[in-house]
């Protein structure tokens, strides 16, 4: 009792909080007033961009609602995803599972206990099938999240599942995120090269930008995936210096190869985290605007104002979010997607509040979605652009994190780009650096988290309804690939894959996403295509 009296007296005599400082570790000033901005008469719509990329933003349009889906079987992901739609979901977000991901069929020893556990498990042409079924791939916008090299096969199932149904590549519209640096679970080393080599990931993660620029030009050809570069408790100003970096080293890729920086950059998107710290947030993605129209018009000498633009999509951070008292995780996310929709994101999926536990259930993503709705009806900030633009604060912050972005990409081009500063183990330091302060600022308490560091009621029994596995499914999932390849025609399956493997053993540098089409389309699963990349270029993996 004594003890209770004591901690409320502290209250009533005033609160403090332990510091000033931003999430990545810059004081915020007491005051901001004029003499903290520069005299900038730039309009949004206008280069470079940093109130946004159109004169109107959601006055004309309001960013698409875009919930990451994705569970155990396709079918059963169509099913997702037709409720989301069904309840104001305006574009899709596709996550396939672990196994897929690796490019690992369902019955590999390393695959098992894993399979539609994440996402939904893609291995087939038929999988294609099952999940798109009676959705409109010429109408609604679609996000497949994965990565080189199974990027590759991927995509060749969508661009065969279009052909099958009549519908011509050019009016295809979505994104396939594509990245090998970034989209696994950020640059981090060991996991991103055990399974498959990562500068091949990359040169086949360029081979399917230029298949798709040339055949389907209203489809994305990489997301360049900050967020999950982000979630590795790196700060704002590392997510956006390792991204632009990483897209550096794509455009220069594709430059390479012939491509007028005109004709793909258009199509090259982002994908960013909304964590925290409010100002710091909006502030991060303006800057980034900014520093991306001046990287494509002042070093890649673009002309068309499209290529500058920095288009990205958003999801807010589950890194915050708590299995402590989970209902507070409905407020960060709402806060969240307050900010991103206040730095004029152009897409934004709203991480549900059972985060911490398990894939979102049918209630937790209707509410993320209602969170979103909320936030473009009834707040009001969507009736004007740029509601914070002038703010003294705001423009400061924008003004030191673009200087403070700009320093880090000097030291990564110094360094020789990303890739080389990935191979190099730079960027694995600079992350558990952070991964130490962050967990060290848990602890303290310097980085407060109300309900667990913070305000901690011991007594809290929050229950939730969360999502649950049918560990049966798994065993069916694998019988049915075993029957899969037992009972198709194996002839055509053995010529592709045996083209393919020699493609890339005697002629590497050639795009070859025409012998993965010729695959797919024989029936191939994603683990035997990827395998005969992988014994062309004599691939093992450590240990092994």
């Amino acid at each position: 009792m004594n003890e209770k009296i004591k901690t409320q007296s502290s209250y009533l005599e005033g609160e403090h909080l332990p510091h000033f400082r931003s999430l990545s570790g810059r004081e915020y000033k007491e005051v901001y007033t004029s003499e903290d901005v520069t005299d900038r008469k730039e309009l949004p719509g206008e280069y470079p961009f940093t109130r946004g990329i159109h004169k109107t933003m959601y006055r004309g349009r309001l960013w698409t609602r875009r919930q990451q889906s994705g569970y155990r079987s396709a079918r059963e992901s169509n099913e997702r995803i037709k409720y989301l739609l069904s309840v104001g979901q305006t574009g899709i977000n596709m996550d396939p599972d672990l196994p897929t991901h690796l490019a690992l069929d369902p019955d590999n020893p390393l695959a098992r206990g894993d399979v539609g556990l994440q996402g939904s498990n893609l291995v087939i042409y038929e999988d294609m099938v099952d999940l798109y079924r009676d959705i409109p791939l010429d109408q609604v916008s679609n996000t497949m999240i994965v990565e080189a090299p199974t990027s590759a096969v991927i995509v060749s199932q969508y661009l065969l599942l279009a052909r099958e149904r009549g519908i011509p590549f050019e009016k295809l519209i979505g994104t396939i995120m594509n990245c090998p640096l970034t989209q696994f679970v950020g640059p981090t080393y060991q996991a991103n090269t055990t399974f498959f080599n990562i500068e091949y990931g990359v040169k086949i993660a360029l081979d399917v930008m230029e298949y798709m620029i040339q055949r389907a030009p209203r489809w994305n050809i990489v997301n360049i995936n900050a967020y999950n570069i982000r979630e590795t408790g790196v700060n704002a100003i590392q997510e956006a210096a390792f991204a632009l970096a990483v897209a550096q080293d794509y455009v220069q890729g594709l430059m390479d190869r012939g491509l007028d920086v005109d004709v793909f950059a258009p199509r090259i998107g982002f994908f960013s985290a909304v964590h925290m710290d409010f100002f710091e947030e909006i502030a991060k993605l303006r800057a980034m605007r900014r520093i991306w129209a001046r990287l494509l018009k002042e070093k890649y000498k673009a002309k068309n104002e499209r290529s500058m633009w920095f288009r990205t999509a958003c999801q807010t951070a589950a890194l915050p979010l708590t299995a402590q008292e989970p209902l507070n995780n409905i407020v960060r996310a709402g806060v969240q997607t307050l900010a991103a929709a206040l730095a004029g994101v152009q897409s934004i999926h709203t991480t549900g509040y059972d985060e911490a536990f398990s894939l979102p259930t049918e209630e937790s993503h209707k509410l993320s979605l209602r969170t979103q709705q909320i936030v473009a009806y009834e707040t009001g900030v969507t009736k004007s652009v740029d509601p914070l633009g002038g703010s003294y604060l705001l423009e400061r912050q924008t003004d030191d994190l673009e200087e403070q972005i700009w320093e880090l990409l000097k030291v990564i081009e110094g360094r020789g780009g990303f890739l080389q500063c990935f191979l190099d183990r730079w960027v694995e330091d600079q992350i558990t650096e952070k991964r130490h302060q962050m967990g060290e600022d848990f602890v303290s308490g310097q980085q407060p988290i109300v309900g667990v560091n913070l305000f901690r009621d011991e007594r809290d029994e929050t229950k939730i309804e969360i999502f649950r596995h049918s560990d049966a499914w798994q065993q069916e999932r694998i019988q049915e690939i075993i029957d899969h390849r037992k009972n198709r025609p194996q002839e055509p399956v053995k010529r592709t894959l045996d083209a393919l493997e020699s493609q890339v053993r005697e002629r590497p540098r050639e795009n070859c996403i025409e012998a993965i089409m010729k695959a797919v389309e024989a029936r191939a699963t994603v683990g035997e295509i990827i395998d005969a990349v992988r014994r062309a270029i004599d691939f093992k993996r450590p240990g092994m």
